[in-house]
């Protein structure tokens, strides 16, 4: 079964191994369960009336619904869940409970993926900010991620991007390993003792203008531009990440900051019976730029050009 997004602004994706974000919309929850396939028929009308933000998917024989009502221009109350079995007729109906003191969730709905063992629920918070519940095959809600632009790397494992502080004057850019099956985590990246980043820090700090050297008060040192960009895998124990990095001075009674430093690095990760280990090699803005390119076949052309054998420790000072 597939169904595009159409006119309107909500999509539904048929998967079987694992699906994208899809649209959202905000009509009526009646229009949307009709569009989804989902009979109505165990719905009051007072809800079916309801309007609602939602996005859905599906997985032979599911179709999954996830809205949040809105009241206005506001969203209220917490998410809630639709499943429908094809095969069997059956329709399952929850509402997410969530901990009270999570400020970010949980915004507009805004996809579904649907990875090995779980479901995740995709909720917009800003564009730096993010959160994605986890469910397990029986709905039943595991944790939270706080953070963006998953990527799958093994079986029940993913690499996401932490959420960032959106109206920051730069986003330092930090990648977070979690093992969904295990339920647990490791921030990969930015790396304590790391070596190309320390020096890169070094050169832009001795070469900062007089000005900022003479007197703190005028420049905010270091303010560093950092994305990484996911290069694949070999889907069970290696990845490879291009980290670009750009560090500005800004005068605290400007407006502006001005780029003054960049360079680029590509990270080879590989998980042992110790844990994550890493080893990082620069490169030139031009193969960067290609490798980027290349998205997830970059790593079959970087993986030989180092052996993983530092110890991934996060760098929780930065």
């Amino acid at each position: 079964m597939f169904v595009s997004c159409g006119i309107r602004s909500h999509g539904w994706l048929a998967v079987f191994l694992f699906s994208i974000p899809g649209c959202y919309s905000q009509y009526s929850l009646r229009m949307d369960l009709t569009e989804a396939g989902i009979p109505v028929t165990t719905f009051s009308k007072a809800e079916l009336d309801e309007l609602v933000d939602g996005t859905g998917a599906s997985k032979d024989p599911y179709e999954y619904f996830v809205y949040v009502r809105r009241d206005g221009d506001s969203l209220t109350g917490l998410p809630r869940l639709v499943r429908y079995d094809e095969n069997t007729g059956e329709i399952i109906r929850s509402e997410l409970q969530l901990k009270k003191d999570d400020p970010y969730c949980c915004g507009s709905p805004d996809g579904i993926k649907i990875l090995d063992d779980y479901l995740l629920l995709y909720f917009h918070y800003n564009p730096s900010a993010s959160v994605i519940l986890v469910l397990d095959n029986s709905l039943r809600l595991k944790r939270s991620l706080d953070g963006f632009d998953l990527q799958k790397v093994a079986p029940n494992q993913i690499v996401l991007t932490e959420n960032m502080v959106h109206f920051a004057p730069t986003h330092p850019e930090r990648l977070q390993w979690v093992d969904l099956s295990k339920d647990i985590d490791l921030e990969i990246y930015p790396l304590k003792n790391d070596t190309l980043r320390n020096r890169f820090i070094h050169d832009f700090v001795k070469h900062m203008p007089i000005a900022c050297k003479q007197s703190d008060q005028l420049c905010d040192y270091g303010l560093i531009e950092e994305g990484c960009v996911y290069l694949g895998g070999n889907g069970r124990t290696e990845i490879a990440y291009d980290c670009g990095r750009s560090a500005n001075y800004q005068a605290k009674k400007g407006n502006e900051s001005t780029p003054y430093f960049t360079d680029s690095a590509v990270y080879l990760y590989a998980h042992n019976s110790k844990g994550w280990v890493y080893c990082a090699q620069p490169i030139s803005e031009g193969e960067s730029a290609a490798l980027d390119k290349e998205g997830t076949k970059g790593y079959e052309k970087i993986k030989s050009r180092c052996t993983p054998k530092l110890a991934v420790i996060p760098d929780n000072d930065r």
